[in-house]
């Protein structure tokens, strides 16, 4: 008996939902945050993608909290390091990245490449820098997943950040907040499971 290919795709569809261990499939997070970030004060990471990429050149920067791109709920929080900063053509400031993502259901460790973070200043007609800022920068990177913790141990993938910066004098090293910061993180977990 030849069954519809409508209820063959149905059929299909169904058994992936029962068995997602099934099917390879890419987990994709995306997270936002729009205020002023406080200082890092959380513990150097205690794993060697953070130890390698640091190499004693880093320093903490920021930490905030993350929400839900779609549903506003807060998700956990990210603690940055960086590395040395680079100053460009016409202002802008590259340097390279550690995130953390601390999440309910673990943590993700991120990084970008060197100079792999960039934010160059706005015309301030297009963006008006808000209170306590001289200017906005905007910018964002992209970078490597290295893994993490309890669920996302065994991720690997990519990850995505865009963002306006209110910079000036004073707030964590010049950044005066953030506006519609937005992380986007794409990855499979390597081991099929994680948990």
């Amino acid at each position: 008996m030849k069954l519809p290919r409508s209820i063959l795709t149905a059929a299909l569809c169904a058994a992936a939902t029962a068995f997602p261990g099934a099917a390879s499939a890419t987990n994709r997070i995306e997270l936002v945050f729009s205020g002023v970030p406080e200082a890092n004060t959380a513990a150097w990471p205690n794993t060697p993608a953070f130890t390698s990429w640091c190499a004693g050149t880093c320093h903490p920067t920021t930490q905030i909290p993350l929400y839900d791109a779609a549903t506003g709920q807060k998700k956990g929080s990210a603690y940055v390091w960086g590395s040395p900063f680079a100053f460009g053509a016409n202002g802008s400031l590259c340097f390279s990245e550690f995130i953390v993502f601390a999440l309910d259901e673990g943590d993700i460790y991120v990084h970008s490449p060197n100079n792999g973070t960039c934010g160059a200043p706005m015309d301030p007609s297009l963006k008006q820098p808000g209170p306590g800022a001289s200017v906005v920068l905007a910018g964002g990177g992209d970078g490597a997943v290295y893994g993490g913790t309890r669920k996302y141990r065994n991720w690997t993938g990519s990850y995505t950040d865009r963002v306006f910066v209110g910079f000036g004098n004073g707030g964590v090293g010049g950044i005066i907040y953030y506006d519609q910061l937005w992380f986007s993180i794409s990855a499979t977990d390597a081991a099929g499971g994680g948990n």
